[in-house]
């Protein structure tokens, strides 16, 4: 590998020019092995880098064995503390491509009954994002729409945080969100708003098996935007708390609403 390759890598570490090359990087031997099992991702992975000190010989062999087609190259301890983004790093690293995503926006309406797709609006942590993206990968959520201004997916934190989920899960980042809540609302889907100031308790609201829900979450300090949460076709809901404490976490609401709704 030479210079020119290393400093392309580096710039991977940057939304700016993973945006431009369509290309991300993920480390570790879970999130490498978690993109191969993906459908949509495994042939994506470009070439995997390990350190020349790399010791797990069963993960280099199983990561061979699997169905991929990406070269796997060697790099000494300083190349690859270049490229590398965690501090104490187990010597491996992918390189991914990103996928199309007008080919999942093509496929975003059509055939749609009984769903579950959950909306992020500016987001702004990436291990938030990262472990929201996990809920959503548990619960079995049909899509994950994200606004314009959130972290990007791609960031590696929230790669690590999702812990490989971002593989399986239909996502669709730097959005319009108020423009497509509204395209879905006009699509029979019921929008719930998870609101502090709502009225009504997550445990008073009545489910039905019939209806297709698509419910947002807001930025970690200020909410839902005004544009969304001040139109009046969506229902606002806060889960109730049981002590002085101001709010929860992003992730932990997430969590719980999605089991609730997956009850």
């Amino acid at each position: 590998m030479n210079i020119s390759d290393i400093k392309y890598l580096e710039k991977l570490h940057h939304k700016k020019y993973r945006d431009e090359y369509n290309q991300f990087l993920i480390e570790g031997v879970h999130l490498i092995e978690e993109c191969l099992k993906s459908e949509n991702y495994k042939n994506l992975l470009e070439k995997i880098y390990v350190r020349e000190d790399f010791e797990n010989e069963s993960a280099i062999d199983k990561i061979k064995n699997s169905d991929h087609s990406a070269d796997i190259e060697i790099l000494d301890e300083r190349k690859f503390s270049r490229i590398s983004e965690t501090v104490n790093s187990q010597g491996i690293i992918g390189l991914v491509s990103r996928p199309d995503m007008n080919q999942q926006e093509d496929m975003m309406i059509t055939g749609l009954s009984k769903k579950l797709i959950i909306a992020i609006d500016n987001i702004s942590d990436p291990g938030n994002l990262g472990t929201i993206i996990r809920a959503c990968h548990w619960f079995g959520t049909d899509e994950l729409i994200i606004s314009k201004n959130s972290v990007d997916i791609y960031n590696s934190k929230v790669i690590r945080s999702s812990q490989g989920s971002i593989f399986f899960l239909k996502i669709r980042n730097e959005l319009y969100l108020e423009d497509e809540i509204e395209n879905y609302r006009k699509r029979d889907f019921r929008i719930l708003l998870s609101h502090l100031n709502a009225d009504k308790n997550l445990s008073d609201f009545k489910k039905s098996d019939s209806e297709n829900y698509l419910i947002v979450f807001g930025n970690e300090a200020n909410g839902i935007s005004d544009s969304i949460s001040g139109n009046k076709n969506y229902t606002k809901f806060r889960i109730k708390g049981y002590s002085g404490c101001e709010s929860l976490n992003a992730a932990v609401a997430a969590g719980i609403i999605l089991y609730e709704f997956r009850k």
